[in-house]
């Protein structure tokens, strides 16, 4: 697989060095509105970013983690049709800062089957910017892995004062419906929008004919109103909620009946000097979650009487006050920021399997609770025409406490969750406070006209979770079990990108390591998972290209590896070796393309998280196309996984769908036609 991945990316590599040299930068009319930008480098004077790369997605998705795969250096997890994971170099969950229009967000499921990506509508978001690693202290505590930045962007109404899209699409294998509108009314001053999607979808077949158990449905719907209240303040309030019903899962032992969640947020920008101060922002935000697994009401996963079901929930509320100076060399961040989350997750027998959850089994989450405040001050400095200096720093201080830790079950003999703490750790309850500093230093230099070399030192701190603290699932024999003794992940990255800007063709090639101290890893013992801080490093390497071949004709190639090993050995969800080839061919009022998708196989894992087995490599083909019928009007097709390949992601979930006991982990969908329709005003 290693030499079909190099043959592949050699022929792609050929085809750059035979076109001739003029510039020209094509974003096809067949991509999805919302834009995906990779944040690299911090040459740019002004907004202290470089946008280096769009990642356009030609294809559906089915949510924000799945939209999240294109971008060279990152996959996302399955396990079903919903709720994927993203995966940032090797790094997800809560080395991941997850940010729509300012605000955090966090499921509230344990297992991980609704990650904050869920309740994001690809539908609605205008932009994403990828920042991979830690390249900023702005933007929380955290971040080791990367950050996600999902945002709305004001409506331009030059031309009309009411516009709109209104979209309807099919899948085949899946059968998925979908339709979204997104309109917005309003002017220079004011403006209100309006949208929604909805989803409907079956269980779809693997390249083997095999059915995955990945079935949903799912709906949202949301509002944003902005204007300018005065000459030098503008304000913009956020709403949305999304609901998830009937949720199909093949990588988890249970299925969800439902999952709703609803958020806030408050955005303020005064744009005017108050002393040395240029500008002001002030977010607030606030978000729900509530969330039930069990496994017989979406369908029935056991023959016994009694059935399993685990009601939970996530509320997270939090804002950030951030002052900027900008002059003519340099441009400073400061300000402060607080978040908080609390999680609650009981597990019951239902001995009708009726919803009267007639025993309490464990208090999973026992009312846990984090906290982090934090202050910082980011400089953007111009050192001379070529040479550009980013250095920031930040303190947080984190409180974790499990409210209910002393609590039983109710049942005789039941442990409480301190119980099995110190039965697990020889550690109590009692409630956590740790505190830390991180820290970026960045140096851009401008090598020539076309030539970019980025470098980035941090430090950054990451505070475990709520599962990794807290978790105390006790039950049929079996525990999982939180560690409250277990200290912060200390990341010291360091990553140098070289970045090159032709007039037909545009490239980057970057190396990345990062040494941790304290990494949490989550282990197997005989009595079940457990938690423990090592020793451990990533790193690897990515490169992306693309180039303009005539004035129809644009081909791109990506290249990305990513190598984690701790104490124990491997780590977990590492993807393998992956390369990406794509073409595409555009005319006036129509573009075909297609998408050469190239994995290597994976030999090392960790068995606490990962499959217990190897995953062969694969490769697969998708193809596109649009036709722009009318000047409102478009209409898009493609076809997925043309040859009908079987196949997995290596950091999907395994599965765990007693129907389809032969599959190790939850394959990707076999040939599936799709086909949208797009209408602009």
């Amino acid at each position: 697989m290693m030499t079909m991945i190099i043959r592949h990316s050699a022929s792609a590599l050929f085809l750059f060095s035979c076109a001739s040299l003029s510039f020209a930068q094509t974003h096809l009319n067949h991509d999805l509105p919302i834009e995906l930008v990779e944040v690299s480098a911090t040459a740019t004077h002004g907004d202290g970013e470089q946008l280096l790369s769009s990642a356009p997605v030609t294809r559906p998705v089915h949510d924000a983690g799945e939209l999240l795969r294109s971008v060279t250096g990152m996959t996302a997890l399955r396990r079903g049709g919903r709720g994927f994971d993203p995966i940032i170099r090797g790094q997800s969950q809560a080395n991941l800062n997850v940010i729509a229009n300012g605000a955090f967000n966090y499921g509230a499921c344990p297992g991980r089957m609704d990650p904050p990506s869920t309740y994001i509508s690809s539908d609605s978001f205008d932009s994403v910017r990828v920042i991979k690693g830690h390249r900023s202290v702005v933007y929380g505590a955290g971040g080791s892995g990367g950050t996600l930045l999902f945002e709305h962007q004001r409506p331009d109404f030059s031309d009309s004062p009411l516009r709109g899209e209104i979209t309807a699409g099919y899948t085949g294998n899946s059968d998925l419906r979908s339709s979204s509108a997104d309109i917005a009314t309003g002017n220079e001053q004011a403006y209100l929008r309006v949208f929604g999607s909805k989803k409907r979808s079956d269980n779809y077949r693997d390249g083997g004919g095999d059915t995955v158990a990945s079935a949903f449905q799912s709906d949202s719907f949301g509002i944003v109103a902005g204007a300018d209240i005065t000459a030098s303040d503008y304000l913009e309030i956020n709403h949305e909620r999304a609901f998830e019903d009937d949720v199909w899962y093949a990588g988890n032992g249970m299925d969800a009946p439902y999952a709703d969640s609803e958020s806030s947020s408050l955005r303020w920008h005064h744009h005017a000097p108050i002393g040395p101060i240029d500008s002001l922002e002030l977010t607030l935000y606030r978000s729900d979650v509530v969330h039930l697994m069990d496994n017989y009401t979406v369908r029935q996963r056991n023959t016994m009487a009694n059935g399993m079901a685990a009601p939970s929930s996530s509320d997270t509320w939090g804002g950030r006050l951030l002052a900027g100076i900008e002059r003519d060399s340099y441009q400073l961040q400061m300000g402060l920021d607080y978040r908080a989350n609390a999680r609650k997750a009981l597990l019951y027998m239902d001995a009708g399997k009726d919803g009267q959850y007639e025993m309490l089994l464990s208090r999973m989450w026992p009312d846990a609770e984090l906290r982090q405040r934090g202050v910082f001050a980011e400089l953007d400095y111009r050192l001379s025409n070529v040479d550009t200096l980013r250095i920031g720093t930040r303190y947080d201080q984190f409180n974790a406490a499990a409210r209910s830790a002393n609590v039983t079950t109710g049942m005789m003999g039941s442990a409480t969750p301190a119980a099995l703490y110190a039965d697990a750790y020889g550690v109590d309850a009692r409630p956590r406070e740790r505190e830390g500093i991180s820290a970026v230093l960045g140096w851009d230099r401008q090598l020539s006209e076309q030539l970019l070399l980025s470098s980035n030192l941090s430090r950054s701190l990451r505070a475990p979770d709520s599962s990794e603290l807290w978790m105390a699932r006790s039950a049929m024999g079996s525990t999982w079990i939180g560690n409250p003794a277990l200290d912060p992940e200390l990341h010291q990255q360091l990553d140098i990108s070289l970045i090159g800007n032709h007039e037909q063709s545009q490239w980057s090639v970057t190396v990345f390591g990062d040494e941790v101290h304290n990494y949490i890893e989550r282990y197997e013992t005989a009595a079940g998972d457990r938690y423990r801080n090592i020793s451990a490093s990533l790193y690897g390497a990515e490169f992306d290209a693309s180039r303009t071949l005539g004035e129809s004709l644009r081909a791109g190639i990506s290249l990305s590896y990513t190598r984690g090993e701790g104490d124990n050995g491997d780590l977990a969800q590492i993807a393998p070796l992956e390369a990406r080839v794509k073409i595409d061919y555009e005319r006036e009022r129509w573009a075909v393309g297609a998408e050469w998708l190239i994995a290597d196989r994976q030999s090392h894992f960790n068995s606490a998280v990962d499959v217990d087995s190897a995953t062969p490599g694969f490769a697969v083909l998708h193809v596109f196309g649009h036709w722009q019928l009318t000047d409102a009007l478009l209409l898009e097709a493609g076809i997925e996984n043309l040859f009908d390949r079987r196949y997995a992601y290596h950091v999907n979930a395994g599965n765990a769908d007693p129907f389809t006991p032969d599959a190790l982990r939850v394959n990707e969908p076999g040939r599936q036609s799709w086909i949208k329709l797009r209408y602009r005003f």
